[in-house]
């Protein structure tokens, strides 16, 4: 099967999905320069040492009857690099999402194999780590205010062990495709006092995107992207479009089915001091029922990537030689 036929496929599978998805982990319009969030296979495969900061205010305005503000709010961390030692890459990450009076936090490790495949790299990873549910029941407003579980106004809390895997594979500048589980354990809060027990549901992810220069205007690349999000009960997907000028300034659009229409645009710096610097923003306009209703204004989100090489320095060492003196 020639390349061409590939990649026909590979978009062809990436483009079906339903469209409903409830979301239980974070959720990035900027997936495509957030990888690490989705897949631990891809820590350390562009061959540098990066770190990616996001934060993400979604449904901007939204609030409940007391004012409150309860729309998500997510902060993300994570730095991945190469240790050729290995034979691949590990990656950290902290991430912070609050939703409502509920928060989750977690912390996690990832190892990636990577093996040459054709002209590309593969990475297989792992990842395991810690994830900390906190719900603060003292700020609900209850129906009923008899109600013996609700109305106790405990500050709730339970930390769980978490495994993620994935497969990525790149041609760098090219094309790359991922398929991804996080949530492996499908562990369950355990709350102390009876409150209910919630389910981390297992989550599968397929991501891909492509980069095609234009023949006539060698400066210009279109970069369209994809990312599936599914625990096999619903499904979700996001479908963008990028335009790259000089691989430096890039702006595009992204449309999540049932959900919001985002625009982006990044600008990375190439040279100096601050050489691998990049930064992007993206705003989603809601389309949904939140948005129509002037409920939410939509969703902001905000990234700072940083990728550098540690180069050695060359020792130089002087050697005698005794013909010198004669």
């Amino acid at each position: 099967m020639n390349d061409m036929k590939v990649k026909i496929l590979l978009f062809s599978f990436l483009f079906v999905a339903t469209a409903a998805f409830s979301q239980q982990e974070p959720q990035y319009t900027n997936f495509m320069f957030t990888k690490m969030a989705y897949n631990p296979g891809y820590a350390g495969i562009n061959g540098s040492i990066c770190g990616t900061l996001l934060s993400r205010q979604q449904w901007m305005g939204f609030q409940d009857d007391e004012g409150n503000n309860v729309a998500p709010r997510t902060n993300f961390l994570t730095i991945d690099a190469l240790i050729e030692p290995l034979r691949g890459g590990i990656g950290f990450q902290v991430n912070q999402d609050q939703i409502g009076f509920e928060e989750n936090i977690s912390v996690r490790l990832a190892y990636s194999f990577h093996l040459n495949v054709g002209r590309g790299k593969l990475g297989l990873g792992l990842q395991g780590g810690l994830i900390n549910k906190n719900i603060d029941f003292s700020k609900f407003k209850f129906r009923d205010p008899g109600d013996p579980l609700l109305n106790s106004g405990n500050i709730e809390s339970s930390m769980n062990f978490d495994l993620a895997f994935g497969a990525y594979y790149t041609e760098p500048r090219v094309m790359y495709a991922g398929i991804s589980s996080t949530q492996l354990t499908q562990s369950v809060a355990e709350f102390s006092s009876q409150l209910g027990s919630p389910e981390y549901k297992r989550h599968y992810y397929i991501m891909g995107g492509y980069f095609y220069q234009l023949p006539n205007n060698p400066s210009l690349e279109i970069n369209p992207n994809a990312l599936i999000k599914t625990d096999f009960a619903a499904a979700q997907y996001d479908l963008n479009v990028l335009v790259h000028y000089n691989k430096q300034i890039y702006a595009g659009v992204s449309y999540r089915v049932q959900d919001a229409v985002a625009l982006l645009a990044g600008y990375g710096i190439m040279g100096g001091a601050l050489d691998g610097l990049k930064a992007g923003i993206a705003y989603d306009v809601t389309t949904q029922n939140l948005g129509r209703n002037s409920r939410s204004f939509g969703s902001v989100e905000i990234y700072l990537n940083y990728c550098f090489n540690i180069v050695p320095v060359p020792k130089y060492q002087e050697h005698g030689n005794v013909r010198h003196f004669y």
